[in-house]
């Protein structure tokens, strides 16, 4: 890795859970703040398919009981709960794959800006799979920014395609939590 992703990838992660924590609230922060030191990074590595079956059910019953003492504190109704799972889950993979492919020389700002993310943006829905279209305008994105494509490993391509899956949960699922 260059000095300059090196360099990114700290910005990345020191940025990150400030700025998402500005602008979440407590009720969103709530399952986040509430993780044990090194949970967080623990179930982004499991979301990325590291570990065992074994240890990757125990990870997300944790987060469940972490999600139901939140859901409980903020008055968090029946119905958003699942939403309210799948929204934290999502918000830390996210995170944690944008430290990732930082760490290898991709911002992933240029795959929210690619298929518009954001508190405003269209936020397309990639639950199923990406199209065509999707994935030429991540890469046309990453060409734009001076990219050599040729050069990035397929591992890495798809720590990307988890990346632009998890955001799309992340603002779709808080689009559906009235708070």
């Amino acid at each position: 890795m260059t000095k300059y992703g090196i360099a990114a990838a700290a910005l990345v992660w020191a940025a990150l859970p400030n700025a998402v924590s500005a602008q979440e609230g407590e009720k969103f922060d709530c399952v986040v703040a509430s993780l044990p030191a090194g949970t967080k990074e623990k179930l982004g590595a499991a979301m990325a398919g590291a570990g065992d079956e074994a240890s990757r059910d125990a990870m997300f019953k944790e987060l469940a009981t972490i999600t139901d003492g939140c859901v409980a504190r903020h008055g968090i109704t029946d119905e958003q709960r699942r939403h309210y799972f799948d929204y934290s889950l999502a918000r830390i993979a996210r995170e944690w794959l944008a430290v990732d492919i930082a760490r290898l020389d991709l911002a992933p700002g240029v795959v929210d800006r690619a298929l518009d993310f954001g508190p405003e943006g269209t936020n397309p829905d990639l639950s199923s799979e990406m199209s065509e279209e999707q994935i030429m305008k991540i890469v046309q994105g990453y060409i734009d920014a001076g990219v050599d494509i040729d050069k990035v490993d397929g591992a890495v391509w798809e720590k990307v395609g988890a990346y632009a899956a998890a955001t799309s949960i992340y603002w779709n699922k808080r689009r559906l939590l009235p708070f």
